[in-house]
C-alpha cells in the first residue's frame, strides 16, 4: 500500500517521520513555553552551598525606554514579556535601555549575610529593588556612574545586600544599565564569607600584577634617563597606558585611584585601552624602524597610530557605539599591523624582535578575550576579565628583556666606536687625538714644576720592510714596533700612533732628561732585536726625538709638530738616532 503523493515510499516509514516532526513541534512548544513569563521557581540559598548562579533561576525582561519603575516592572509579573535568562546569556543595550531580572530566593537561618553579586566591573548601573517585610520598597545601587561612596560595600564589583529575613520568600527585582558593551555577566548569590574570600584571591593576583608594572616602570623609566633610549622612553609610555586601561578595567581604579570620581570610570575602560594600542604602535615603530623598509609601511604606522588616537579622544567626550566598534576594528588593525613589523624586523636579522613579538603575541591572545565577550561572543568570565592582564603581565618581562639585550648591544657597539676614535686599530696603542686630550694636562703639571718627557719614535726603516716584505709584513713591523715601545715605558706611560711610521712615548712619571734618554736608548736596543714576526732576520730601526715638558710657549699640537720636523734632521745612515730637543 502506498499513500498518494509520497510516491517511492512505504506508508509505515512515512508515519513514523510524520510522528517525530509532531514530537520535535512538540518540544519546541514546550520550551518555548518553560522560557515565557510566570511563577518564579524559589532559590532555597543553603549555608552548604555558599555561592549559586541565578542562571536558570531568573527571568528578564527589556526596557526599550528605560522608563519602567519597580512598581510597573512588578505588576507585569503575570503578564507575558519576561522570560528565563538561561546561562550565558547575553544582551546589548541600547543608551536608555534598562535590563530588567527578577528572582525570588529564601533564605536559611542567619549564619551569614547573603549578597547580590555582578561579577563584571565596569557595569554602569545596578539597582537592587525588594520589599521588607512592611512592604516598603528597599532600593540598593552601585556601578560606575556612582562614586564608591553611594555603594553599599566598597569594591571592585557591584555587591548588593539581599533581605535579612528568613521566614518568607522574598522577590527580587535587578535594574540594569550597561551601554555600548552588551551586557553577559552573571548574576550570583553567595555567603558574605565566600565574597570575602574569592576577593582576597583576586586582590593578590591584581596586587601582583600592579606590583610587577610599577617594577618595570621604575626599572624603565631609569634606563630611558641614563641612556636616553627612545626604546625604553616609548615602552614607559605603552606600559603606562596599559596599567591604566587595566585599572579601569578590572575596577581597582574606581575602588582605589578614583573613587569619587566615577566620571573617569568609562574613560579608563574604554579610552586607554584603545590609546595603550596606539603607544604599542609607537613602541614597534621606534624598535623596528619601518622606514627602513619603506617609506609607506613607516607612513601606514604614523596614520594608524594618528587614527587610534583620535578615534580614542573622540569616543571619549562623546561615547557611543559606533566609537566603540570602530576603535576595535582599528586596534585589530593595528594589532596585525605589530605584528608584520616585527616579522619583517625578524627576517632582516634582528634577534631582539623576537622577544617583542612573542611579548606582542601574548597580549593579542589574552586581549581576544575580553574583545570576545565584547562583542557577545563569549560570556564573562575569568578569561574574559583577567585574559588581558594575564596576558599583559607575561609581555612586561618579555619586551623588557628584548629592550636590554638590544640596548646591551647598542651600549657595545658605541663603546667599541668610541674605542676606535681613541686607539689605533693595527697597533691598539692610543691615538693621536687622545694623545692631544692629555697632554695639555701633562703640559700643566709640567709648569706646575714636575719634570715630564714627551718622545717622538719614528720606524725609520718602515719602507724598507714594505719593499722587502710586502704590506702585509710591514703591518708585522709596525705591531712589533708597538709591542717593543711598550715593554720599555711603564704603566702610568702612553705610548700612541701618531702616523704611518710614528709613535710617541709620553712619559708622565716624573723624571730627569737623563733617565728619559735612557728610557729612549733602551726603545732604540729593543728595535735592535730579531724577531720571528720579520723575514731575513730584519730589525726595526727607531729614529727618537726626545724633549722635557714644558716647550717654551708652546702648547700640545705645536710641541707634537716640533718634535716631528725634529725627526727630519736625523739622516737615514746616522750613527746617532737620538735627538735632544731643547724648549
Amino acid at each position: 500500500m502506498r499513500l498518494p503523493g509520497l510516491t517511492g515510499l512505504s506508508a509505515v516509514p512515512a508515519c513514523r517521520l510524520l510522528v517525530s516532526l509532531l514530537a520535535a513541534l512538540a518540544l519546541l512548544l514546550g520550551a518555548v513555553a518553560a522560557h515565557a513569563g510566570g511563577p518564579l521557581p524559589v532559590v532555597n540559598l543553603s549555608a552548604a552551598v555558599p555561592a549559586v548562579s541565578l542562571a536558570g533561576q531568573s527571568q528578564f525582561l527589556v526596557d526599550p525606554a528605560g522608563t519602567l519603575g519597580v512598581d510597573a516592572i512588578e505588576a507585569r509579573q503575570a503578564l507575558p514579556g519576561f522570560a528565563v535568562r538561561p546561562p550565558g546569556h547575553k544582551v546589548l543595550l541600547g543608551d536608555h535601555e534598562a535590563l530588567w531580572i527578577r528572582f525570588s530566593a529564601r533564605l536559611p537561618v542567619q549564619e551569614d549575610h547573603w549578597h547580590l553579586e555582578v561579577d563584571l566591573p565596569g557595569v554602569d548601573d545596578v539597582a537592587l529593588y525588594y520589599r521588607n517585610a512592611a512592604g516598603q520598597w528597599v532600593e540598593q545601587r552601585a556601578g560606575d556612574r556612582l562614586p564608591q561612596s553611594a555603594w553599599p560595600q566598597r569594591g571592585r564589583l557591584p555587591v548588593l545586600d539581599l533581605s535579612a529575613e528568613t521566614a518568607r520568600d522574598v522577590d527580587y527585582y535587578v535594574r540594569i544599565q550597561h551601554a555600548r558593551v552588551p551586557f553577559s555577566g552573571g548574576l550570583f548569590l553567595k555567603t558574605q564569607t565566600f565574597t570575602a574570600e574569592q576577593e582576597q584571591r583576586a586582590m593578590f593576583l591584581l596586587g601582583a600584577y600592579f606590583g610587577l608594572a610599577a617594577l618595570a616602570l621604575f626599572v624603565a623609566l631609569a634606563n630611558a634617563l641614563v641612556y636616553r633610549d627612545r626604546g625604553f622612553s616609548t615602552y614607559v609610555l605603552y606600559i603606562s597606558t596599559m596599567v591604566l586601561g587595566q585599572a579601569g578595567f578590572t575596577g581597582v581604579g574606581g575602588m582605589l585611584f578614583w573613587p569619587e570620581w566615577p566620571v573617569l570610570n568609562n574613560p579608563m575602560t574604554f579610552f586607554m585601552p584603545v590609546l595603550a594600542g596606539a603607544t604599542g604602535v609607537w613602541f614597534v615603530r621606534t624598535i623596528a624602524v619601518p622606514r627602513q623598509y619603506s617609506i609607506l609601511l613607516d607612513r601606514l604606522a604614523v596614520g594608524v597610530l594618528l587614527a587610534l588616537m583620535g578615534v580614542a579622544g573622540f569616543d571619549a567626550l562623546w561615547p557611543s557605539a559606533i566609537g566603540f566598534d570602530l576603535s576595535m576594528n582599528l586596534l585589530t588593525l593595528s594589532m596585525a599591523l605589530v605584528l608584520l613589523l616585527l616579522g619583517l624586523a625578524i627576517a632582516r636579522g634582528d634577534r631582539h624582535s623576537r622577544w617583542i613579538a612573542a611579548g606582542f603575541g601574548l597580549i593579542i591572545l589574552g586581549g581576544a578575550f575580553p574583545v570576545a565577550r565584547n562583542f557577545g561572543l563569549m560570556p564573562s568570565g575569568f578569561l574574559s576579565e583577567y585574559g588581558l592582564m594575564l596576558g599583559s603581565a607575561l609581555e612586561m618581562p618579555l619586551l623588557f628583556y628584548g629592550l636590554s639585550r638590544r640596548l646591551n648591544e647598542q651600549t657595545e657597539t658605541r663603546a667599541r666606536a668610541r674605542a676606535l676614535a681613541s686607539m689605533d686599530p693595527l697597533t691598539g696603542l692610543s691615538s693621536q687625538r687622545k694623545l692631544l686630550r692629555q697632554l695639555p694636562l701633562s703640559i700643566d703639571r709640567a709648569r706646575s714644576g714636575q719634570p715630564l718627557a714627551l718622545m717622538v719614535v719614528e720606524l725609520a726603516n718602515l719602507d724598507s720592510l714594505t719593499r722587502e716584505q710586502g704590506a702585509e709584513g710591514a703591518d708585522r713591523a709596525l705591531v712589533l714596533a708597538a709591542s717593543r715601545l711598550k715593554r720599555v715605558v711603564r704603566d702610568t706611560d702612553m705610548v700612541a700612533r701618531v702616523g704611518q711610521p710614528h709613535f710617541a712615548v709620553l712619559l708622565e712619571s716624573p723624571c730627569s732628561l737623563d733617565e728619559a734618554n735612557a728610557i729612549a736608548t733602551h726603545a732604540v736596543a729593543q728595535g735592535l732585536r730579531t724577531s720571528s714576526a720579520l723575514a731575513d732576520g730584519a730589525t726595526l730601526r727607531f729614529h727618537i726625538a726626545l724633549a722635557t715638558l714644558p716647550m717654551t710657549n708652546l702648547d700640545a699640537q705645536a710641541t707634537l709638530q716640533k718634535l716631528l720636523q725634529e725627526l727630519k734632521l736625523i739622516t737615514p745612515d746616522a750613527r746617532k738616532t737620538i735627538r735632544l730637543v731643547k724648549g
